[in-house]
């Protein structure tokens, strides 16, 4: 028998505590299903998928013996959302419009949407927009750590948020918002 490797472990894992949120599924449950897996295989070898089947599928399991309802993964995304998280949502899409057409008229040299200065508009979008990131990380803290995947037989965080994901997650819209900048200069001809 071929034994697993750390990658194919750790891609299963990671499917798993997907597949395992979206039922909603207690973060301490979470930890010790995933640290029953990881300790699996490392005794027998055995593939995940082998030893417990697809990911959704033993997630299933694991929430039907938990008693958790089975609801689609739109009830899921939607049913903690209120009022100002679409109120917000709105606004910072709204923002980003105003800070691409601003940062594009900036370098164009133009008037921004409805005729307003390029940089008054820029710089209200992106403060706007700050304020929206920092409420949103906010409530993720909060969240997370009210229901925390934690691994029980060593205390470590089973989900950390690696560094390169969160320089990703800043470096696209940054990269993007350039873009519009660096376009809006090309326009100029």
């Amino acid at each position: 028998m071929e034994s697993a490797t750390p990658g194919t472990v750790r891609s299963y894992c990671d499917d798993l505590l997907v597949a395992l949120r979206a039922r909603e599924v207690p973060g301490a449950r979470i930890g010790e299903v995933l640290a029953e897996v990881e300790s699996h295989v490392a005794e027998t070898g055995e593939e995940p998928r082998e030893a417990f089947g697809p990911p959704r599928e033993y997630a299933d399991r694991v929430a039907d013996a938990l008693g958790v309802p089975r609801s689609g993964v739109l009830a899921v995304l939607f049913r903690g959302l209120g009022w100002a998280d679409l109120t917000a949502a709105v606004v910072t899409g709204l923002c980003c419009f105003a800070l691409a057409d601003g940062l594009w008229s900036v370098g164009a040299g133009t008037d921004s949407v409805l005729g307003l200065p390029a940089g008054a508009v820029s710089a209200g979008a992106a403060a706007v927009l700050a304020a929206s990131i920092a409420r949103t990380v906010r409530a993720g803290r909060r969240d997370r750590a009210a229901d925390a995947v934690v691994d029980p037989r060593t205390g470590r965080d089973m989900a950390p948020l690696a560094g390169r994901r969160v320089v990703l997650l800043a470096a696209v819209p940054v990269l993007m918002l350039t873009g519009m900048l660096v376009g809006g200069i090309l326009s100029r001809g």
